[in-house]
Parts: C-alpha cells; structure tokens; sequence
C-alpha cells in the first residue's frame, strides 16, 4: 500500500496537482525507501532544506555600513591628498613668483648700470674714427674707402 500511496504521490507530484504537505511525505517516503532511482536522487539534493540564517539581515547591514565608512575614509584621505597637493602648488608658485621678480630686478638693475657706464665712457674717450673698409694694401699704395 505504501508502493501505491508514493506512486499516487509521484504522479500528483509530475502533473503539478501536489500540495507542499503531499511533497513533504513524498519526499519522506523516497528517502526512507532509499531505492536507486531518479527521485531519490532529485529529493537527496534538496534533503536539507534551505533555511535563512537569523543574522542575515544584520550581516547584510553590517557589511552596507562598513562599506560606506569604507567610502567616506577613502573620500577623507583624498580630500587630504588633494588638499595637500593645492597646497604645495600654491607655496611653489609664489616662491617661483618671486625668485622670478628678483631676477627681473636684478637684470634691469644691470641694464640701468650698463647704460651709466655706456654714457662715462662716452663722455671720457674722444669720438673714434668712423670705421674704414681696408681694400688694398702694398708696399706703395693702400686703398682704404670711408
């Protein structure tokens, strides 16, 4: 009688028509008989029914709020970094800017210098002759053009 109630079961089962209780007991049956056959081996895999672990939903949020701690230390340190580096740019163009306005000062001091020493010396040595294109020399006659 057992045979036929787990055929009855298994053809219930095959169309659809079973309920999750004719399932169980189906299900119970098989194992217990532990015939080789193709049931035995579809309900041998699912044996151990799944079960939701208690802590899951707190392991799900736990792992969301150390992600987004995660996040914000890695959008804290590089804010930091890049706060640094803005930093660094600044100090350095404002060294850069003003060893660049002393050189500046210096070469126009020179420049001014120059100039001062260009008119002495203008005003000490005598006009010199203008410069003249030497042609031709020999021993009696030299060509010279002004």
């Amino acid at each position: 009688m057992k045979k036929e109630q787990t055929n009855s079961l298994l053809n219930k089962y095959y169309k659809g028509d079973s309920t999750q209780n004719e399932e169980a007991v189906l299900k119970g049956q098989i194992l217990e008989d532990n015939l080789d056959s193709p049931e035995l081996d579809a309900f041998g895999y699912y044996a151990e029914e799944g079960s939701i672990p208690a802590d899951l939903e707190e392991d799900i949020f736990n792992t969301i709020r150390n992600k987004e701690k995660q996040r914000k230390r890695i959008t804290r340190s590089l804010f930091s970094i890049t706060s640094i580096a803005a930093s660094i740019v600044i100090v350095l163009s404002v060294y850069l800017d003003s060893r660049n306005k002393k050189y500046q000062e210096l070469e126009n001091s020179f420049f001014v210098m120059e100039q001062a020493m260009y008119q002495v010396s203008e005003t000490i040595h005598p006009q010199e002759q203008e410069e003249m294109l030497v042609l031709w020399v020999d021993d009696e006659m030299e060509i010279i053009i002004n």
